[in-house]
């Protein structure tokens, strides 16, 4: 489960991710929380999970000097204190060039004055994300804003998110139809059996009953050998999600009882899309629910 959703700072942009573009060799080079991952980063004072949270990232406003990256995790500058964090959590900064002739504005809307015409294939440092889907650069010792799809990192990151999404609709379709094929041979072999009377009349009143944890069963069960294979005891250590359904630690504590889990994961469900089928719906589409 991934909390939340991007604010207002980035949310028309889709941002080169950290291990995309090789940030270890540039000393330019920023980090900004990824609020469609994370509501929040423990920063680390080693490069290591355990009792050693020095602080919390979780302000897209923010950005931090990324010193180097050891594996997994980034060494950062962190309020003048070396740091280390989750690289998979952030999004990057870094030097990139121009994939079509750009207006070089001095603001970050189109009624903005145009510095200059920047050429094709110009390298530009980007320097922080802005408002209507314009990035803060520097070009030559000047600071400016040009559109993000005019950016080589930003057009590439923008093309592999649409091509996970292509690929997270052919699952959802092809996880549907295989949903109705079994609908129908199971009414094909119920229609092939014919009860007794007294029963088929237990049958129907049975049924007449509503039940909405087996209506949604399918699409739990979905959902929980996504996130975790079906264990009660996954835990990701990243994240510190746990469980079954892999929730946040706010809503579940670790080693919580499958039956605290189960209560938990259908009071998430219901608040945020009011049915397990519509999780199941929104995690075919993005990967998460």
């Amino acid at each position: 489960m991934k909390n939340l959703r991007k604010y207002a700072l980035a949310a028309a942009l889709v941002v080169p991710s950290v291990f995309g573009l090789g940030a270890k060799n540039s000393e330019a080079a920023k980090i900004s929380i990824d609020k469609d991952l994370a509501s929040g980063v423990n920063v680390r004072t080693e490069a290591a999970l355990g009792d050693n949270v020095i602080g919390l990232i979780n302000d897209s406003d923010n950005t931090y000097d990324i010193i180097n990256e050891e594996g997994d995790w980034l060494k950062i500058n962190f309020n003048g204190k070396d740091a280390y964090v989750v690289g998979k959590w952030f999004h990057i900064l870094d030097e990139t060039k121009l994939v079509s002739d750009a207006n070089f504005r001095d603001g970050d809307n189109i009624d903005s004055n145009v510095i200059e015409v920047l050429k094709a294939g110009t390298n530009v440092e980007v320097i922080d994300l802005a408002n209507n889907g314009y990035v803060k650069v520097k070009v030559n010792g000047k600071e400016g804003y040009v559109y993000n799809n005019l950016l080589d990192s930003f057009r590439k990151a923008r093309e592999e998110k649409q091509a996970a999404q292509k690929a997270n609709k052919q699952i959802q379709a092809s996880n549907n139809q295989q949903a109705q094929q079994s609908n129908t041979q199971t009414y094909q072999r119920t229609q092939t059996y014919k009860q007794p009377q007294q029963q088929r009349q237990q049958v129907q009143q049975t049924q007449a009953q509503p039940s909405s944890q087996g209506s949604s069963s399918w699409a739990k069960e979905w959902i929980a050998q996504r996130e975790s294979g079906g264990s009660y005891t996954a835990y990701n250590a990243a994240g510190g999600y746990y469980g079954r359904y892999q929730l946040n630690p706010s809503l579940v504590r670790y080693g919580a009882s499958p039956a605290e889990q189960e209560a938990a994961a259908d009071n998430y469900v219901a608040q945020r899309y009011g049915s397990w089928e519509r999780a199941q719906q929104f995690w075919a589409a993005n990967g998460w629910y």
